[in-house]
Parts: C-alpha cells; structure tokens; sequence
C-alpha cells in the first residue's frame, strides 16, 4: 500500500487529460509510421517500460517516439546562430516539458555523458530539483515588482490609511493572525507524484544518441531533453558549473570533423574542449600523442606534426574520461578533473584544467599494450570482427571514491593509477566485441571485469593478495616488539641507578 499526501505539489504535475489522450495519438501515429520503415534500424529509437517492483505491473510506457535527428551544418553550431538552436527546441518541446536549463544542477550531476554505439546507452536514477535564482538586495525606499507576482497594494479599497486607530487595529490583527502556530505536514518519502526530498530520485534519466532525457519516475512524461552533440566527452572538467565538451580524433575521417562552435576542423593526435551549450568558447586545445618532454612547440602547425610519424591514416582514439581531482575546493561530484586520452598506439595521456578553467596543464603519459587497429575491412565483413576499445573509470572496491582508469585494447587491459602508474595488466583470450564491463559479479565487494567477445563471455575476478596482509601483520608486530623492548630497557636503567646517600661523614 502506497500513501501519498496531498498537500505539497510536485512542479513536474503539471499535464492534464487532454495532453494525455494527444500523446497516445501522436505514438499510435508514429507506431504505424515505424512499422512502414521497419527494415532500418534507427538508434535514435528506444522504448521506456516501467514495472511495479512488488506487483510486477506495467505502470507506463513510452514507445516509438518520433525523435528527429538534430542538424548536422556546422554552421548552426556557431555561437552567432544560437538563436536558431533555442527556436528549434522551442518548436519541438511538448506540453509539460521544460527546458533543462531550468534544472542545470541537476542535469551536471548525471554528467558525465558520451555516446559512442548502441551499447552506451544508459539509465540513471536522479532527483531534479529546479535552479534557485539569487535572490536581488532590496533598496531601502524602493519596492520591485515582477509581471508573475501580485502587485503590492499600499492603499486597498474601503481602508483610509489616514486614521491611526484603525490602522493600529489593523495591525493588531495581522500580528495575531500570523502568531498562530502551524501544524506540521507529515511526509512521506516514497517515489510518487510528491517526491520533493532530495536523496528520494524522482527522475530517470536516459543517456542516447541525442543526449540526455529526464523523464518523470511516476508517470512517464518527458521532464527535459538536452540535445548533445555526438561524440566526445561531456562533462564540467573545470569546475565553473558550465557544461563543457571534449572532442578528439584519429585519422579515419578527422577532416570531415568540426570543432563544436566554430569552422575549425579537428585534425588527427589533437583534443580541443569547448565550454557551454551551446559553445561559448574554447577551453584548450592539446596534443594526445607523442608528447614532447620540455613542452618545447605547445601551438601552432609545427607542434602538431613534432615527435609524430607520417602514418596517421591508421590513427584511432577512445572517447576521453574524466578522472576526479583534488585541488582542496568542493566541486559537484562527476566534475573537475583531470580528462584522459587513449590512442590505439597505447598512449594514455591526461591533462588537468589549467588555472581559472583555461588552458591544460600536461600531468603524464605512459606507452602501454593497450594497443588495437581496426583495418579497413573488405566487403562482406561483419562489424562484429570490429575491436572496440575500453578507456573508463572505475573503483577498484564497491562504493569507494577513488578512481582508477582502465584502459583496454585487442590482446591487453591494463589498470592505471590517476597519478600515471601502471597497477596491474590482464591478458585479454580474445579481442572484445564490446567495451569491458566492470561489475561485482563474485559478490565480494571488489570490482571484477567482464570480456564480451565473438565466441564467448569471459569474467575476471579481483582477489586479494594474502602477502601484502601477512606483510602488514608482520610489520606491525615488529613495531610492538621494538617497543617492548625500548620500555623494558628504559625500567631496567631506572631501576639500576645507585641511590645517594643523605648522611653525613
């Protein structure tokens, strides 16, 4: 039995019946629509089911929606037609819906975000809650008003505000009134219409193709959609509570791609990262190859050319991780970070945000056996004999803070400390079909790592090693037996001194 109050309001109830009933027209017409056009599979496509933990019952779906592929001119990427973007996404929203700029806290708290294949896709339980504006310094003598409120009335009708009795019993009254004591509002914390506490989620949010999609817990409707730009990393990596997006290629198709706000074109072995959505400006702009060990030519054509070989035609990269760093600020969890790079070389290379959020501080890079290459293959190949990469963070134990990175490639995973240390390296049987998946399927509180390859699934269990704990053990028995012995000789000296004798010769 589910009890649910009625006296606190949640800001996403907000449809009616009649938008009810246009909603399931408008699916059952996409319905027939994608039943036409079922021979092509459309990844922009996927149906959202939610079931009655206890019962097993269907509480709402949502399926085929009619979502339209966003622009890919990069013109309208330029900050200069942002205002064909807003119009676009104004025309498109639905009744009930908001924009997500409304809830941005919150939407940075599902960072970070990236979307490479089908397999990305991700469901993430979240609490939305709205962004609370500064409230403006109110100056003596002057009342401000806004068109959403109630004027303020000075002189209401009936009232003459010249008479001073009656305006002491005026507020006399008003002083009473308000010195009533309120009744408490029992609350109860359950995931329905009401939830307005905020460990309590009331929102799933759904990472896609477009980006990302808060739909309401309690009854299906779309909360807000953020359209992202394909590729790359999205995530705050400096901390300034502005989304920002992190591109990096390799060398199949580098040309045809466009650093997001701008006609740059991104070249082979180059990251830039460009902050806001839609982009305001460009953070930093680095190189994830070869680096040079002084730093000496950081800009410019010559930079991007030093210390690389000619053949970049066979260049590929991982999409970029954020590694959580500490600089002894609070930041929001998921932001400020140092971003990693992997190339299908085996170059693994981090930077950090530089000072005020610009600009990128090289930290290191390490060659490893995380290697792979996805040659071009002739006709008739399937895609399954395509290698797909891993670069992701994960904790070694359950619920713990801290990050290592993962980094994975055709024959070889290796686990990197956030310093740049190799841990440990595993031998991959086979090349893997899919990213690798960290989970805890031994149920011993350490994170295992799950291989999917062509012909088969493979697990790999994390133990603990019984000599780092005998070792422990035995230094620590060591310490108490040299104490012992340092408070045993020490009595022992106290007790052999000669006494001096108080009498007189």
């Amino acid at each position: 039995m589910e009890m649910q109050p009625h006296t606190i309001m949640d800001p996403f109830e907000e449809i009616g019946l009649a938008e009810k009933n246009a909603e399931q027209h408008r699916r059952s017409a996409s319905e027939k629509e994608a039943s036409e056009n079922s021979g092509t599979v459309d990844l922009r496509h996927f149906a959202f089911y939610a079931f009655a933990g206890r019962s097993g019952l269907l509480r709402w779906s949502r399926k085929n929606e009619n979502i339209e592929a966003q622009p890919t001119d990069a013109s309208q990427l330029i900050p200069q037609h942002n205002y064909k973007l807003d119009v676009h996404a104004l025309n498109s929203r639905h009744p009930g819906e908001f924009e997500c700029r409304e809830f941005r806290e919150s939407v940075l708290g599902v960072m970070p975000h990236h979307w490479d294949r089908r397999e990305d896709t991700l469901l993430k339980l979240s609490h939305f809650r709205r962004h609370k504006r500064k409230i403006l310094k109110k100056v003596v003598g002057k009342s401000t008003s806004y068109p959403f409120h109630k004027p303020e009335e000075h002189h209401p009708p009936g009232k003459d505000s010249t008479k001073k009795i009656s305006n002491l019993i005026g507020k006399a009254a008003t002083y009473a009134g308000s010195a009533k004591s309120k009744k408490p509002v029992n609350y109860i914390p359950t995931i329905t219409n009401y939830t307005q506490l905020w460990w309590v989620p009331n929102v799933v949010v759904a990472h896609q193709k477009e980006g990302i999609e808060a739909v309401h817990l309690a009854s299906g409707r779309t909360v807000c959609k953020l359209h992202l730009q394909e590729g790359g990393l999205h995530a705050d990596i400096n901390g300034d509570g502005v989304l920002d997006h992190v591109q990096a290629v390799g060398g199949n198709g580098a040309e045809q791609t466009v650093v997001s706000g701008s006609m740059e074109v991104l070249r082979p072995c180059w990251a830039v990262a460009t902050s806001g959505v839609p982009v305001r400006e460009q953070l930093f702009n680095a190189s994830i190859c070869h680096h040079s060990p002084f730093n000496l030519f950081p800009h410019g054509e010559f930079s991007r050319n030093f210390g690389r070989t000619s053949d970049v035609a066979s260049l590929e990269v991982a999409t970029p991780i954020l590694i959580p760093r500490s600089d002894g600020h609070r930041h929001r969890k998921g932001s400020h970070g140092d971003v990693v790079f992997l190339t299908n070389r085996g170059e693994v290379t981090a930077y950090s945000p530089g000072l005020h959020g610009h600009d990128a501080i090289w930290q290191w890079q390490l060659l490893t056996d995380a290697t792979w290459s996805n040659l071009p293959s002739p006709s008739g190949m399937t895609e399954a004999s395509t290698v797909v990469p891993t670069l992701k963070a994960f904790s070694l134990r359950v619920h713990d803070n801290q990050q290592m990175i993962l980094a994975g490639g055709d024959q070889e995973a290796v686990v990197i400390s956030p310093g740049g240390s190799i841990l440990t390296s595993i031998d991959l049987p086979a090349p893997p079909t899919h990213a690798l998946v960290c989970e805890d399927f031994s149920n011993d509180g350490l994170t295992d790592v799950i291989l999917m390859t062509s012909n088969g699934v493979y697990g790999f269990v994390q133990t603990r090693q019984p000599g780092a704990l005998f070792f422990s053990t035995l230094v620590g028995c060591l310490i108490v037996v040299m104490g012992v012995i340092f408070v045993t000789q020490h009595l022992n000296s106290v007790k052999a001194k000669p006494r001096a004798s108080s009498g007189l010769r």
